[in-house]
């Protein structure tokens, strides 16, 4: 939990490229409501030279008191093999039961859709191959998320805030974190089931 004496550390997740000017103003608009912010764009995570890139981003995350995690269709360029760091960072944040957050570009859910209903003829098979438009990985990013593999009537903190346009991403963002009392709680109950 954050110290009475210090910010409350928010951690953007790595999702960088072709998204800096909107990354930026998000990281603004939380400096702005008072938070002390975690990116790796912004170069404000400590970056240990002996470790990856990856692992200094997945130690923000275990640093950080809230996580706000932002799914578009590129799947970015922080990929260590089959390890994609925006997803590490995401499933480690989820692990911990750090409170977390997040915004899915709408081409993710209208892609999850057209994909789920497709049909493949006979002897066909349906290939979307990688391109900087869109990659069929993030919806993988976004099942996980929404927690696609539980029954709805079990699943909880699977709230995915679709978007299109940066306005709409900034009054999710400014809804959630403007006040500090709301985030103060539910911070306390995370620090209640934990029993610490």
């Amino acid at each position: 939990m954050a110290k009475a004496n210090r910010k409350i550390k928010i951690m953007v997740g790595s999702t960088v490229y072709g998204f800096e000017d909107q990354l930026s103003q998000i990281t603004a608009q939380l400096q702005l409501l008072n938070y002390d912010v975690l990116n790796s764009h912004k170069g404000s995570i400590k970056v240990n030279p002996k470790l990856s890139n990856l692992d200094n981003c997945l130690n923000a995350v275990k640093e950080c008191d809230l996580f706000l995690g932002i799914i578009r269709p590129y799947y970015g360029t922080g990929n260590i093999g089959e390890v994609n760091i925006t997803f590490e960072e995401i499933k480690l944040a989820i692990n911990l039961k750090k409170p977390y957050w997040f915004l899915v570009h709408r081409d993710v859910v209208f892609a999850r859709l057209l994909f789920n209903n497709m049909e493949v003829k006979k002897g066909c098979e349906i290939i979307v191959k990688p391109n900087k438009f869109f990659d069929k990985r993030t919806i993988e990013i976004y099942d996980f998320i929404i927690q696609n593999h539980e029954p709805v009537t079990l699943r909880n903190g699977n709230w995915a805030q679709e978007f299109y346009r940066l306005d709409e991403m900034m009054t999710y963002i400014t809804t959630q974190f403007e006040d500090m009392g709301f985030v103060t709680q539910i911070m306390n109950e995370k620090t209640k089931d934990n029993g610490k």
